[in-house]
């Protein structure tokens, strides 16, 4: 089995799950969850996937990985906007992606002018593996495709 890695999809500082806006995303009921303030202005692809499911704001992205299993990024705390100004979108719903492939573009100094934490990212993972410990780092500045997100996995 090749080894399980996930990549930071953008450069910024890690957080913990505690700061994100969303109860949902708090609870990690959705599944591994980190954190990210992030600092870059592109959201990349962390990993060759198909795009599930864009929200028409551009802030929810669903990625569906074969060899990662499902991958959420969601900027903010809220999916009710259709258009949220900073956000550039690169992708549609359908489309297939290679890692490091432009997911969005972003305009920082708008980002954090809105309300919602639009510059705080939650990275959640369903893993297609089952795993009997898994954590995803929860502290830390990343860098895009270069920093490991998986910090411990244990496979059953």
């Amino acid at each position: 089995m090749p080894a399980f890695s996930l990549l930071a999809p953008c450069s910024g500082r890690v957080v913990d799950s505690s700061h994100h806006p969303s109860p949902l995303i708090r609870s990690h009921w959705l599944g591994h969850t980190t954190c990210i303030d992030v600092s870059s202005n592109q959201l990349l692809a962390p990993t060759a996937a198909k795009v599930d499911y864009v929200s028409p704001a551009g802030n929810f992205i669903h990625l569906l990985s074969t060899q990662h299993g499902r991958i959420m990024l969601f900027l903010g705390a809220h999916e009710q906007s259709t258009k949220i100004p900073a956000i550039q979108r690169h992708i549609s719903s359908g489309d297939e992606v290679e890692r490091g492939a432009p997911l969005l573009s972003l305009n920082q100094t708008l980002l954090r002018q809105q309300t919602n934490l639009y510059n705080l990212m939650a990275v959640i993972l369903q893993p297609n593996i089952e795993f009997d410990t898994l954590a995803l780092r929860n502290s830390g500045a990343v860098t895009a495709l270069e920093s490991e997100l998986v910090i411990q996995k244990d496979v059953s």
